[in-house]
């Protein structure tokens, strides 16, 4: 955990600079993170069952396709291996997401500081998980404007999660009267 935390000092340090947004928009954000997060939760929930239904049928058309050719003499690159790799590793990754997200929603009701270091976390398995997608689609087409997305993300990520890293004292409940 202490080199999460040297890894939030760093980067708190190269966002410092930066503009920051208006105290209310912090507040708002802070007290509302909850059911925000709550909301991305359910969505990657049915994400993930999706996502599992259309690899299955995925794969089972391309092992029909390449039976058929097959039957014909014809010969087909399969990239089933390869591609079925790549959607388990981010389909894991999700998983893990999802997994970190869902425990961050009672401590960010109550704008507990482990909430928020649980979004951190969740923003550093987004970032090696955009990373290793990014790398096992093996295209050096896409390599790059990968990478550069990714850091584009992961710079606007941060920002907003800092932003309200102010909010999650740890030791304050909010209290609505």
């Amino acid at each position: 955990m202490e080199s999460v935390n040297k890894l939030e000092k760093t980067i708190e340090g190269w966002l410092k600079p930066i503009p920051h947004l208006p105290a209310t928009w912090r507040k708002w954000l802070g007290e509302n993170l909850w059911w925000l997060t709550l909301i991305g939760v359910i969505l990657s929930v049915i994400a993930v069952f999706t996502i599992i239904g259309a690899m299955f049928t995925a794969m089972s058309f391309l092992g029909s396709v390449n039976s058929i050719y097959g039957m014909y003499g014809i010969t087909t690159a399969s990239y089933s291996g390869w591609w079925m790799m790549a959607s388990v590793a981010s389909l894991v990754f999700m998983v893990v997401t999802v997994a970190i997200s869902s425990m961050a929603i009672s401590p960010l009701k109550v704008q507990k500081k482990k909430g928020w270091d649980l979004l951190f976390l969740v923003f550093i398995v987004n970032i090696v998980s955009s990373v290793v997608s990014v790398i096992l689609n093996f295209n050096m087409m896409t390599l790059i404007p990968g990478l550069i997305g990714t850091a584009i993300g992961a710079a606007i990520s941060a920002y907003f999660l800092l932003e309200v890293k102010s909010q999650f004292n740890g030791v304050t409940a909010v209290s609505k009267k």
